[in-house]
C-alpha cells in the first residue's frame, strides 16, 4: 500500500505526491462507490458499518459478525472489489475522522486518540503518521 512508502521518503516533495496520489487514490475509490461502477450492498454495508462505528475498536470479525457472514470470505470479497485490505480501510477511515477532529475541534491528541478506539496515544500516532506522514501535533499546527 501506498501508506507504507511514507517511510522511505526523503523530501518533502517526494511526500506531498505520494499523499497526492494517496487522496487521488481514495477520492477514485469513493466515486466508484457513489456511482455503483464496483460496489455492491456488501461493500455499501461494509463502508457504512466503519463509519457509524468509528469511535469503538472495529475489528474485521465484529463485523463480520454483524454483518452475518464469515470473516475470511468478508475480508476476500473486500479486497477483489476495492484492491485493498479491509483493516487498510478502517484505519484509514480512522485516521480521516482524526484529521477532521484535528482541525476543527480542539480536543487534545490524548483524547481523540481514546475516542477513535486506539489502544494507546503513542500507537494512534505512529499510525498516524506512517499515513500522513506527519504526526498529528504537526497536522493540527498546520492545518488550524
Amino acid at each position: 500500500m501506498q501508506s507504507q512508502n511514507c517511510e522511505l521518503l526523503t523530501t518533502l516533495e517526494n511526500i506531498t505526491n505520494l499523499q497526492y496520489r494517496m487522496i487521488s487514490d481514495y477520492t477514485e475509490r469513493v466515486q466508484r462507490l457513489q456511482r455503483g461502477s464496483c460496489t455492491s450492498k456488501l461493500m455499501i454495508d461494509v463502508v457504512n458499518y466503519i463509519r457509524h462505528h468509528i469511535s469503538e475498536p472495529i475489528t474485521v470479525e465484529k463485523m463480520a459478525k454483524a454483518l452475518f457472514m464469515n470473516r475470511p470470505y468478508l475480508s476476500r470479497k473486500f479486497k477483489e472489489e476495492t484492491g485493498e485490505s479491509l483493516t487498510d480501510f478502517i484505519l484509514y477511515e480512522k485516521t480521516e475522522e482524526a484529521k477532521r477532529l484535528l482541525r476543527y475541534s480542539d480536543k487534545p491528541i490524548t483524547a481523540i486518540s481514546s475516542y477513535l478506539s486506539f489502544s494507546s496515544p503513542s500507537h494512534f500516532s505512529r499510525v498516524f503518521k506512517a499515513r500522513v506522514c506527519i504526526t498529528p501535533g504537526e497536522y493540527r499546527e498546520k492545518h488550524q
